[in-house]
């Protein structure tokens, strides 16, 4: 008989197998973390101590209880992750003080976890793990544990108190009118902040740990009865499917939850501010803020939503919109216009300027499309170094270079007049963009757009805004479409788009959201003038009198 030869593995299995290998090298092994906790304070301690090895900030305080100091007791946190003020205030203060006297009397080796539990410990929070695994979970949560002599139990009080930030106002969207505080790092902290605006009991807030290493907090913030259950299912499908070594910022969630990475698009909303995400909660969607950074995610995103700023629900500025649309069209497509019309279409442009244009582009040596191509990314060059360095230098290099670089170029005769005015106005008009992400989409296609009217002209760039538009509305985030309420069309919304229509018409939340109470608002709250009362004349009095 022939010996069977062995099939060699497909690349993928493979793959996963040394996934699986590297993941046990980097994790304590399952059966280790499934081991349950022993009477014996020593084996648990002992194997407490080796799943950290020989860690500098693991601290342990040992001490006795009991009539005879029998009992003995075990204390484990880690430094830095617990405040130190509560554990002497919550453990050891009660047990040093309490414990005497009356008190020593009553523990004894077969009540001294019940009577720890409920007569000495003052946390707030207190939980119970029988198993090593729970227990070092908690642990690295910033729990501290409690083993006793004698008992299969542990106790994990919460004395979390790690240095975080103070809240302070949002630099990445500062307005004139509302609220001036932001998110922080500390999931907690950003939870009461949204909990401070929407004070229902409807708002619920569930938090799953993801990531193998990091086991990071990623909680989901919906209203109950607002939001729609299929979307909040879809949303928690998407981030327990999550199988990864760490999540450090919600842009690791976002790379795992959204639709469609194919696209320059952000397909969901990220704010630092708390009241942008209680406005969308009580919209009807649903909110995922992660432990660790201030910028907070919003689904399902629309792209007419990126052109709205929470300033214009404060200020009334009800026809704002239309000028951040144009502006919109402006930024993505200027240049490209500049270079179809001065290329292929002269005769749509004014005699008089045609002959001013002509002689700003006399001794260029590039085309106009190569011209458009440097300036954009030269300019794209200086954004980016002025967001990179500190503020005080980048801002002086954002404003120098420009000035510096354009007047001399314009003077060695690289480019002409014109284009640094056609360049600078649309880097002006992109800045009325509130989302620095659209924004960004909006940049990265105006290359496309360039080269499309550098081949082709007007039709070049009439094919491209067609292909834009298509792209947009193929687009969904969570299932809704990204366009909407343009496509599809829904006019009965178009008073949140184009403009802002006053607060007492906006009786109905957004359709396509489908939540199940719609209706924002009592109908028929338009503020109307009191009746005019009819003058009476001078001898109105006397006649009634008569």
């Amino acid at each position: 008989m022939f010996r069977q030869l062995k099939k060699p593995l497909k690349p993928g299995v493979l793959k996963m197998r040394r996934q699986e290998e590297q993941l046990a090298r980097l994790q304590p092994a399952p059966e280790v973390l499934a081991q349950p906790l022993t009477p014996d304070l020593e084996t648990n301690l002992r194997r407490f101590k080796e799943l950290f090895g020989e860690a500098s900030d693991l601290v342990t305080r040992e001490f006795c209880l009991g009539t005879r100091q029998e009992i003995r007791v075990v204390l484990i946190f880690i430094d830095g992750l617990v405040d130190k003020g509560a554990v002497s205030e919550a453990v050891l203060k009660p047990f040093f003080f309490r414990s005497l006297g009356e008190d020593r009397s009553k523990i004894l080796p077969g009540n001294a976890f019940e009577f720890i539990r409920n007569h000495l410990v003052t946390a707030a929070d207190v939980k119970e793990a029988d198993h090593l695994g729970d227990v070092l979970d908690l642990v690295l949560a910033g729990n501290l544990t409690l083993f006793i002599e004698g008992s299969e139990k542990a106790l994990l009080l919460d004395t979390k108190g790690w240095k975080d930030r103070a809240v302070s106002e949002p630099e990445a969207e500062c307005f004139i009118r509302g609220p001036r505080d932001g998110f922080i790092e500390t999931l907690r902290t950003n939870t009461a902040l949204v909990r401070r605006r929407i004070k229902t009991p409807r708002l619920r807030c569930k938090t799953y740990p993801v990531g193998r290493l990091t086991k990071t907090d990623v909680c989901v913030m919906y209203v109950d009865g607002l939001a729609n259950p299929a979307t909040v299912e879809e949303v928690a499908r998407r981030i327990q499917a999550i199988d990864t070594d760490g999540i450090l910022e919600s842009g690791y969630i976002e790379d795992f939850i959204k639709d469609n990475y194919r696209t320059p698009f952000v397909l969901t909303d990220r704010t630092e501010r708390p009241d942008k995400v209680a406005g969308a909660l009580l919209e009807g969607r649903v909110a995922i803020l992660v432990d660790g950074t201030p910028f907070a995610l919003v689904v399902p995103a629309f792209f007419s939503g990126f052109l709205q700023s929470a300033e214009d629900y404060y200020e009334g500025m009800e026809f704002i919109r239309p000028f951040r649309w144009a502006a919109l069209l402006l930024a993505l497509t200027l240049p490209s216009l500049y270079v179809a019309l001065t290329s292929f279409h002269q005769e749509m442009i004014p005699s008089s300027l045609a002959l001013s244009i002509a002689a700003g582009r006399e001794g260029v040596p590039f085309p106009a499309s190569v011209e458009a191509f440097m300036m954009e990314a030269t300019f794209d060059f200086l954004r980016e170094a002025g967001i990179r360095m500190p503020r005080p230098v980048g801002q002086a290099v954002g404003i120098v270079g420009a000035i510096v670089l354009g007047e001399a170029a314009v003077t060695a005769g690289v480019v002409s007049p014109f284009m640094v005015i056609v360049v600078a106005l649309t880097a002006i008009v992109s800045f009325l963009i509130p989302n620095f992400s659209a924004s960004l989409a909006i940049r990265i296609l105006r290359y496309p757009l360039l080269f499309l009217a550098g081949a082709f002209g007007l039709v070049g760039v009439a094919w491209g805004l067609m292909f834009l538009l298509l792209h947009l509305t193929s687009l969904r985030s969570f299932g809704v479409p990204y366009f909407y309420p343009l496509a599809p069309a829904v006019p009965g919304d178009w008073g949140d788009v184009f403009i802002r229509v006053p607060w007492w018409a906006m009786e109905r939340r957004p359709r396509l959201l489908r939540a199940p109470d719609p209706i924002r608002q009592a109908p028929e709250q338009r503020p109307e003038p009191p009746p005019v009362r009819p003058r009476r004349g001078p001898g109105a009095d006397r006649e009634g009198a008569q």
